[in-house]
């Protein structure tokens, strides 16, 4: 009977050790800009998210440290949600925002001229007003990063404004947690 509880015991334990709320490393973050192509702004305090006429003109990027099996996700499935938390610090014009996943490592010496491709079907998007904390629904990014990233290589996103919106976001060099990516997993 000992035996029993005992390996019941330890399913419960390995069960939980793998299950709960989870939060993303920051990596990097940069931005890019159209005019200088050939400029890197990692050490930027505000990332910069413009488009004129509806084509992007500066586009954020943010990277983050792959710990999914460390944490014993395996699969998609096991993730059950997920949020983004951006921290907008100036908003020249209001607009929305579109958020979307990168597969691949995100560099502070990002450029316009070697900036990576997204998956332009998995996004999640905000209408950015004012200064403020926002909080998007990430899961779709989440679980595709699972996806296409279990083994260990690294991810990101690919921030761009709609229209005409320019919008500043804080960086992690103007304070911590300014970009926050949440996910809760189980079993």
């Amino acid at each position: 009977m000992k035996l029993v509880y005992a390996t019941l015991m330890l399913f419960l334990l390995l069960g939980s050790a793998f299950a709960g709320t989870f939060t993303a490393g920051l990596d990097a973050d940069t931005y890019v800009d159209r005019d200088s192509p050939q400029d890197t702004f990692g050490d930027a305090t505000t990332l910069w998210v413009t488009s004129h006429a509806e084509e992007p003109v500066k586009i954020a990027y943010i990277g983050f440290i792959n710990a999914f099996g460390n944490q014993g996700i395996s699969s998609p499935d096991q993730v059950s949600t997920a949020t983004l938390k951006l921290t907008i610090s100036e908003v020249e014009k209001p607009g929305v925002i579109k958020v979307y996943f990168v597969h691949g490592y995100i560099s502070p010496e990002l450029t316009w001229e070697d900036a990576p491709e997204a998956e332009e079907n998995v996004s999640a998007e905000v209408e950015i007003d004012s200064p403020g904390e926002y909080t998007l629904d990430a899961t779709d990014i989440v679980k595709e990063a699972v996806r296409t990233c279990t083994e260990g290589c690294p991810y990101g996103l690919k921030i761009v404004a709609e229209g005409d919106a320019s919008i500043g976001l804080a960086s992690s060099e103007a304070s911590r947690g300014s970009t926050e990516l949440k996910y809760v997993a189980g079993m």
